[in-house]
């Protein structure tokens, strides 16, 4: 959990600061069939973002996935880092709209985040179901003898108004023809609890009450979460794991940095079979394990291994991390977009990582690997 991680709404959008503004008259999805679960993932897997916060327009990324018509576009998060605002889902809910004239079967999946920021102001939601409109305050959601990381704590789950808050946001995602919810960090969340019993019980509940709430709306609903070991083991419909390429100060065993002489920068990273082989081994038989590219800090995190290498070790590193998890029975999520100014400039591999603006920025289609993520997913079906 890093502040500077990415600011998320969801998956691809025409990022307009009118957007945030605007006042939503609620999306009603059409009722089609969307695509059963494992044909979905057949068909292919990409995860993205758009920030409110950044304002930049995505609309030539929002055209190459269209391109791709991939079974599943998956985002982390809704919102802003520390909380989710009426405005942000109202966004989502437009997202929805245009996604859906363009992929009508693709199932869009979105998350809730598992940290406030304390100074960030109350927010009033409109949710689904019987909690109506209710106001949220970010502090009154967290364990107060919880250490916090900067300004920002984890939600204490056993407490009934951050168990509401979880409902509340999945109910207006569902509401907008979202149908992969996904609570990342669930496993430190339940961790962090006041009270770790009070919070599986009430997580279990919360997952249910969602599942209930799509079907009474004729829509499966899907979950991904943390590798679990306690009764949310049998909630969690999919794994959202960390790729790890090369970690400095834990997780070293799952180094993987591969020399390729006189290519680029001369190396490049990929996903470890032992990682997979690993989580894997934990997860129960039939599980879903997606591995992604994350970030947290700039000196060691995925982002920052996919980022220091020029465009040919990159693409080598989709392309390789997609058969290592192919192979081994999971998947590998390829990125569209990723986190804005999360890795310095000066250690950025390829230029086309640095916008007009002088931030950094992994853009797919900016960056020409379009071809290399076709390829990816073709590989991995």
């Amino acid at each position: 959990m890093n502040p500077r991680r990415t600011p998320v709404i969801i998956c691809l959008l025409a990022c307009l600061c009118a957007l945030a503004r605007a006042q939503e008259t609620v999306f009603v999805p059409p009722q089609v069939n969307l695509y059963a679960l494992d044909a979905a993932i057949a068909k292919g897997v990409v995860n993205t973002r758009v920030s409110l916060f950044n304002a930049t327009d995505q609309k030539h990324v929002l055209d190459a996935v269209r391109g791709l018509d991939p079974g599943m576009i998956y985002a982390t998060y809704v919102g802003v880092w520390g909380t989710i605002r009426q405005q942000d889902l109202n966004s989502a809910g437009q997202l929805a709209q245009r996604l859906r004239q363009q992929l009508p079967y693709t199932i869009l999946g979105g998350g809730v985040n598992e940290s406030v920021s304390v100074s960030i102001p109350a927010q009033t939601l409109t949710c689904g179901g019987e909690l109506g409109t209710k106001t949220f305050t970010p502090a009154a959601m967290i364990d107060p003898h919880q250490r916090a990381l900067g300004d920002t704590a984890w939600l204490d789950l056993a407490n009934p108004l951050a168990r509401d808050y979880y409902i509340c946001v999945g109910m207006e995602l569902i509401d907008r023809g979202y149908t992969l919810i996904s609570f990342p960090e669930h496993e430190n969340v339940l961790a962090h609890a006041s009270s770790k019993p009070e919070a599986v019980r009430n997580f279990v509940s919360l997952l249910q009450t969602l599942r209930q709430y799509g079907a009474g709306k004729g829509k499966a609903i899907y979950f991904s979460g943390d590798p679990a070991t306690d009764a949310t083991v049998k909630e969690i419909d999919f794994y959202y794991v960390p790729a790890r390429f090369y970690h400095l100060t834990f997780a070293q065993k799952y180094q993987n940095r591969i020399p390729r002489p006189g290519i680029g920068v001369g190396y490049s990273y990929s996903l470890s079979a032992e990682r997979v082989r690993d989580v894997l081994a934990t997860a129960p038989r039939n599980a879903h394990v997606f591995f992604y590219v994350d970030n947290w800090d700039a000196k060691q995190d995925d982002l920052r291994r996919f980022m220091e290498l020029d465009s040919n070790n990159r693409r080598y590193l989709l392309t390789t991390s997609a058969q290592i998890a192919h192979k081994y029975g999971a998947y590998f999520i390829l990125p569209m977009l990723h986190c804005v100014d999360c890795i310095p400039a000066e250690v950025v591999g390829d230029k086309c990582e640095i916008r007009a603006d002088g931030k950094t920025e992994y853009d797919a289609v900016t960056c020409g690997d379009i071809a290399t993520i076709k390829q990816a997913l073709e590989m991995q079906k």
